[in-house]
């Protein structure tokens, strides 16, 4: 196959638009179920446990989905009959790799555009209008920003390492020809 890309895009598109909708299902869940930030300090003045949990939630929220999408491309890739195992390895977890990007872009992209009109919406402020904030509150807030920024971030690199492992898996289910229905839940099959 020289000259050709080793890349299969449907198998990627198809990865990454499953993770993405995966993504917004268990987002949507999770701020459903309560799951979202919400309320930082409780009655008492205390911290609350919200934040710490919806870090978590944005943690399982990447693997989930990051390793379905990652499956289903290393599953929907085509095989060549030209590489050895390693290479047929590499490039099935190089395929959940790329769903794993592309899905990551789109996700981030979508934060920017949200964050930007939000920005906008809050400059609209009367000019001059200052707004005190107490030492105690700038300390909750900083402690809040560095939770989900570190959450965000290994959430990222989990998923990736999720995405190329799943992906790796779903070529090898490929090519032995595992039946997709060892796979579903005995309460999902059909008797």
């Amino acid at each position: 196959m020289t000259g050709k890309s080793y890349l299969s895009w449907g198998a990627v598109l198809g990865g990454s638009v499953v993770a993405l909708a995966i993504s917004a299902f268990l987002i949507q869940f999770g701020t459903t179920a309560g799951l979202s930030v919400g309320d930082p300090v409780l009655s008492d003045g205390s911290p609350s446990w919200n934040v710490v949990i919806a870090g978590l939630w944005i943690l399982l929220v990447a693997l989930a989905s990051s390793a379905a999408g990652g499956y289903l491309a290393g599953r929907m890739r085509r095989g060549w009959g030209d590489a050895t195992a390693h290479e047929v390895e590499f490039r099935d977890g190089a395929h959940g790799l790329v769903v794993w990007a592309v899905a990551s872009i789109a996700i981030g992209s979508s934060a920017f555009l949200f964050t930007a009109v939000s920005s906008l919406a809050t400059t609209a402020a009367p000019a001059g209008a200052a707004i005190e904030v107490s030492e105690a509150v700038q300390d909750l807030t900083a402690n809040i920003s560095v939770i989900l920024a570190f959450s965000s971030a290994a959430a990222a690199a989990l998923g990736a390492g999720a995405a190329w492992s799943a992906a790796k898996l779903g070529g090898e289910h490929r090519d032995k020809g595992v039946d997709v229905n060892t796979l579903v839940p005995i309460f999902g099959k059909r008797r």
